[in-house]
């Protein structure tokens, strides 16, 4: 769906909830408080991007600020599922917040950000996190931990991978917690 058109949609349905007469409720007031800049702010975003008809990304998140001249939606408390070509989950990420650039695809995660690969257990954690649809790449400038599915832990100052984690690479990488170690403490 475009943007103009998933704009229209949004409006319809702002313009169907309204209610005859009366003022304004009050949450609205303080919902644009959160980030005056709104042109729409919609509760209980349910999104899916597709890429030539195929499914990419599951988007979701408790309150998006869409940001028209800018071409941007801002997300609080999100989940963003990524998808291979044939439908199934590649990873999963989660943050507070984060900025989606509607006419790249590209996005910012920010604050307790954790992104999963279910498949082989790996989970990434940081406090920023940036994804560039177009290279498929996800990265962090900032210090990030790893633990991989038997329970070793990783530290960086940085990391690199794709959106599936089917490899990662950390910056000034040590290993903090060998696997055997957190299997003794079981």
């Amino acid at each position: 769906m475009t943007r103009k058109g998933f704009t229209t949609a949004l409006l319809a349905l702002g313009l169907g909830a309204c209610g005859e007469g009366g003022d304004a409720p009050l949450v609205a007031e303080e919902i644009l408080r959160l980030n005056s800049e709104a042109n729409q702010v919609v509760i209980g975003l349910d999104h899916y991007v597709t890429s030539e008809g195929i499914r990419r990304a599951h988007v979701e998140a408790d309150t998006a600020f869409f940001l028209e001249d800018e071409a941007l939606v801002e997300l609080r408390v999100m989940k963003v599922t990524f998808y291979n070509a044939i439908g199934e989950v590649t990873s999963i990420l989660t943050s507070r917040e984060g900025t989606y650039e509607w006419d790249s695809g590209n996005m910012v995660a920010r604050t307790d950000v954790v992104v999963r690969n279910p498949v082989e257990g790996r989970r990434i954690e940081t406090s920023i996190l940036h994804y560039e649809r177009a290279a498929d790449r996800i990265w962090s400038d900032a210090p990030t931990q790893m633990i991989e599915a038997d329970g070793t832990v990783v530290e960086g100052s940085a990391f690199e991978s794709n959106s599936r984690m089917d490899q990662a690479d950390l910056t000034s990488a040590r290993l903090v917690r060998p696997a055997a170690e957190t299997q003794s403490e079981q």
